[in-house]
């Protein structure tokens, strides 16, 4: 490998899975447990696994997707836009985009929201509203969070989210009134239900899948790096999960809004609560802060190839040494997350971001399949698991959830039929 091709590729196979690690950690696990126990009505084993499993299936997806773009020197930045019109026409393209972004802002609703629950719940929306404007705001201005940033508050939210664990097991809730959810019994369908919702928690898989272009050795590095950044964190979930029902409680753990607060509560000076506020700050403030520049990039890629309004694709300069921002995408997408924030609860939009992201998880199955060239870990029954088990637990959430997700599918409809100029 030449010098050239060495620094563009600086990340080996450990760095690879560290980083996807840090992808998948995040906003979710602040706030899934609760919704996971409430729909399944009992464990968490069976459904992480699934959720788990799922998230490999479609990893490898947008993987082959990924690599099969220029030979593996292209970016994944447009959601894979690019690799659905090149594949499957511009259709395809266009509902790859669509629910790629619907995915992202239902995302970036729930992330803002647990900002707001965690740090100031007697008034989460404000704070949630206020948290999207901030981040929004430092993206138009091109103020972005460095390597080095993300991964020190990986490493503070894994290590927090440990401290937690910890207290759990070894503390007793303390006694008084105690607020108890109505629990289902168990069954399939709650499984699915749970493994849906608990899916969210593995969705930043795809930015490890499609990492390829920053990575030596992709087509080695990547395989291996994906199933062991997706087993790292289904043993952290398993630990952490299952220390918050050691010590809630089944009934008393579907009902709590923050619970990761609980088992920390009793530490003294406050430390316990503190750490666990700034970690919840610092992981939805990153993931608001992603979700709404990576939102604007597929925007910008949509309306370059027509299917959104060329606003979308311009670009302003920024403070003096950071890149250009796609301005438009940035501001609207934020307006679209402030409106979820004020509109629906936070069990609504975990529901419809689990929707959109396991739709999405099938559109890049579907993407992957249509691919000739594949390696022999990359087999088609891997991309027809994606698929089918991404369907299954999507049509597994509640009637809302669908319904609200198909409004959307059609509002897609109508935007392209007013706004497509076509190429």
């Amino acid at each position: 490998m030449s010098g050239n091709a060495a620094l563009n590729r600086p990340l080996g196979g450990f760095d690879a899975t560290m980083a996807g690690i840090g992808s998948i950690v995040g906003a979710g696990v602040f706030v899934v447990f609760p919704a996971a126990i409430a729909a399944d009505g009992g464990g968490l084993l069976l459904p992480l696994i699934i959720a788990a499993v799922i998230a490999y299936a479609c990893g490898v997806s947008i993987f082959q997707v990924s690599a099969a773009l220029d030979a593996g020197r292209a970016n994944y930045d447009d959601g894979g836009t690019r690799a659905a019109r090149l594949l499957l026409g511009p259709t395809a393209a266009f509902v790859t985009g669509w629910v790629f972004l619907c995915s992202r802002l239902a995302a970036s609703a729930v992330a803002a929201l647990m900002v707001g629950t965690y740090l100031l719940p007697d008034f989460a929306v404000p704070a949630a509203v206020a948290a999207v404007v901030l981040t929004a705001g430092l993206n138009v201005f091109g103020i972005t969070r460095s390597d080095w940033v993300s991964r020190f508050i990986v490493a503070f939210v894994i290590a927090v989210l440990a401290f937690v664990a910890v207290a759990a097991f070894n503390s007793d809730r303390p006694p008084g009134s105690v607020k108890l959810a109505t629990l289902p019994e168990p069954g399939l369908a709650g499984t699915l239900e749970s493994a849906a919702l608990l899916y969210f928690g593995f969705i930043g898989y795809g930015y490890l899948a499609s990492l390829g272009p920053h990575v030596r050795s992709p087509a080695r590095n990547i395989p291996l790096a994906l199933p062991a950044a997706l087993a790292v964190v289904l043993g952290l979930y398993l630990v952490v999960g299952q220390s918050l029902l050691s010590y809630f409680g089944a009934p008393a753990l579907a009902a709590e809004a923050t619970p990761l607060m609980g088992p920390v509560s009793q530490v003294s000076g406050g430390i316990g609560i503190g750490a666990v506020m700034i970690a919840a700050a610092a992981a939805g403030l990153g993931a608001l802060s992603a979700l709404n520049a990576g939102c604007a990039r597929v925007a910008a890629a949509m309306a370059d190839e027509g299917e959104l309004p060329s606003v979308f694709g311009r670009t302003r300069a920024t403070l003096k040494g950071r890149p250009e921002t796609h301005w438009a995408g940035v501001t609207a997408g934020a307006a679209v997350v402030v409106v979820l924030v004020v509109a629906f609860p936070p069990g609504t939009l975990l529901g419809v971001a689990a929707f959109f992201g396991l739709l999405y998880a099938g559109t890049t199955a579907v993407t992957a399949f249509s691919l000739r060239s594949r390696h022999w870990y990359t087999p088609r029954v891997l991309n027809l698991l994606g698929l089918a088990g991404a369907l299954l637990l999507a049509l597994s959430l509640p009637l809302l959830v669908i319904s609200l997700g198909l409004m959307a599918i059609v509002a897609g409809a109508v935007v392209r039929l007013a706004f497509r100029r076509g190429r």
